[in-house]
């Protein structure tokens, strides 16, 4: 068994500035820093670092970056025999931009995440984890949600259209706020009883549980009947760009490991928070034995 994420990976560029630009603005920036991303790659290196076998399924381009990226995964525990290496297409790359108040703008290049092909994910095992991102092809997710699998998590971000026709395949589904709103056709909610109201709307099956991240105000998860809402840990961040890939990833593993989401959640947010404190995504991600010390720490 294991978590298997279906998903980008990215190489990150990022700019560290004062504040972010304007339309037309052009700010300098203090720092910049090339380092491994991408939602999938940093799910999967969030779930390896709380301790679950993580296998790879994506696309890198057949030059250095992507050679660069396999090799980060790799000493991060995950298996990347199932990535495929494309040759006439460039390994996928987000600048980010993060400013003095650890917010950030990002453009993505796909590059050959949006080749990664239905042919491309090989089935997994009946007690897999599935967890996947709206960073790849829709169809390529449908394919995969619909193989044998124990549970089926979509983080679905970006907010896309296509993601609604995935969303009666899978068991988890998590957005943040935002996403929520966009789904939903709806201003964003103020207060949490809104939230749990519009994320019942979301859900496309009777059995399904809707997770919508909330930043500082931690997460809330949602059944037909009820809701059990944990809060953050109290942190004061550095960079934010990797929290909510953190927090799919530790999620997805804790479930693996046989967690209920009521306990899960709480781990879960202590990994987003402790993740904020770094700067980047995959160097970000905190280990298992922190998390649960940030936990214990949070507790008393």
């Amino acid at each position: 068994m294991a978590v298997c994420v279906v998903g980008s990976i990215n190489v990150d560029v990022i700019a560290r500035v004062e504040q972010l630009p304007l339309p037309g603005e052009t700010v300098m920036a203090h720092q910049t820093l090339r380092l491994p991303g991408g939602k999938g790659a940093n799910q999967a290196v969030a779930a390896a670092r709380m301790g679950a076998a993580v296998r790879m399924v994506g696309a890198v381009g057949d030059d250095e970056a992507g050679r660069w990226m396999l090799e980060a995964l790799g000493a991060a525990g995950v298996d990347v025999g199932a990535v495929a290496r494309l040759a006439e297409v460039s390994t996928g790359t987000a600048y980010i931009a993060v400013d003095a108040r650890a917010e950030n703008q990002i453009i993505v290049a796909s590059g050959a995440n949006a080749r990664l092909t239905p042919g491309m994910a090989p089935p997994g095992e009946a007690g897999d984890v599935v967890l996947a991102q709206m960073e790849v092809p829709a169809e390529t997710l449908a394919a995969a949600f619909s193989a044998p699998a124990r549970l089926r998590i979509l983080n679905a971000a970006p907010a896309l259209a296509s993601a609604v026709a995935l969303f009666p395949l899978v068991d988890v589904l998590i957005v943040n706020e935002h996403e929520l709103a966009w789904y939903a056709g709806c201003a964003a909610a103020e207060t949490l009883a809104a939230t749990v109201e519009t994320a019942r709307m979301l859900r496309a099956r009777a059995d399904q549980v809707v997770i919508v991240t909330l930043g500082a105000a931690g997460a809330v998860a949602v059944w037909a009947d009820r809701h059990f809402h944990a809060p953050a840990l109290p942190v004061r961040p550095v960079d934010t760009v990797g929290a909510g890939d953190c927090f799919c990833g530790a999620l997805a593993a804790l479930l693996e490991e046989g967690h209920a989401i009521d306990a899960a959640l709480g781990i879960a947010n202590a990994a987003a928070g402790l993740c904020t404190l770094a700067s980047g995504a995959v160097p970000a991600m905190p280990l298992r034995a922190a998390v649960l010390a940030a936990c214990g720490a949070a507790a008393t």
